[in-house]
């Protein structure tokens, strides 16, 4: 049976969670410079006092919602990318990378709001939590890489690495973007496609290949 101390846990655990959702929402919607304890605890519906008792301070709280937002979003491009078979398209590639993106745009809010959050944070990660994620962007860009490599043969290291840090930029843009652009926002089942095709064209650059590799998506 149940104890005291189970419902206790259990109580406690609730509490934590919804510390964390109010949090990650006002993360999304305002950065990490405009997150209140006050402003947490009302939307948490809860006590000032629980932020400290579950975390012991606004930052490592909010340190705590940054962490867990990046680790979901990168995770999860790192987790499709793995489940590609070896001889993968560019075009599989790049679908595999956006997906998680894509998805918390059009399906999500609560995805949606991981995105903003980790999006600012890969841009301008709390001070506390620079360092790895850093090391974990870096991660997930050497495995994009890896898989890319062999799918555009004519790509230099430095090169691809670029181009891999500009389409980066774009994505991320995407996600912390106050609305979508009006043509992609009017045609949204056509996003996947749209933006694939534009990601594709801008790895593989303005040859034949590439040309052909963006026919090969937007039919």
């Amino acid at each position: 049976m149940p104890t005291k101390n189970d419902a206790r846990r259990e109580l406690g655990d609730r509490t934590r969670q919804r510390l964390l959702r109010a949090t990650r929402a006002l993360l999304a919607e305002r950065g990490t410079g405009a997150v209140h304890l006050r402003d947490v605890s009302e939307a948490a519906g809860v006590n000032v006092a629980a932020v400290s008792y579950h975390f012991g301070s606004l930052p490592n709280l909010v340190n705590t919602a940054v962490h867990e937002a990046v680790e979901a979003v990168l995770g999860e491009q790192a987790r499709r990318l793995a489940s590609l078979p070896p001889d993968a398209g560019l075009a599989d590639i790049v679908a595999a990378w956006i997906e998680p993106t894509v998805h918390g745009l059009q399906h999500d809010p609560g995805e949606r709001a991981l995105l903003r959050i980790a999006a600012r944070a890969i841009t301008d990660p709390p001070e506390e939590l620079r360092e790895w994620v850093q090391d974990f962007l870096g991660r997930g860009h050497g495995q994009l890489i890896d898989r890319l490599r062999p799918a555009l043969p004519g790509l230099g290291e430095q090169e691809l690495a670029f181009r891999v840090f500009c389409i980066g930029g774009i994505v991320n843009r995407f996600c912390t973007a106050a609305s979508l652009p009006e043509s992609a926002a009017a045609a949204s089942p056509e996003l996947p496609r749209l933006l694939v095709a534009a990601v594709t064209g801008m790895l593989a650059g303005l040859g034949n290949d590439a040309r052909g590799e963006i026919a090969q998506v937007v039919r």
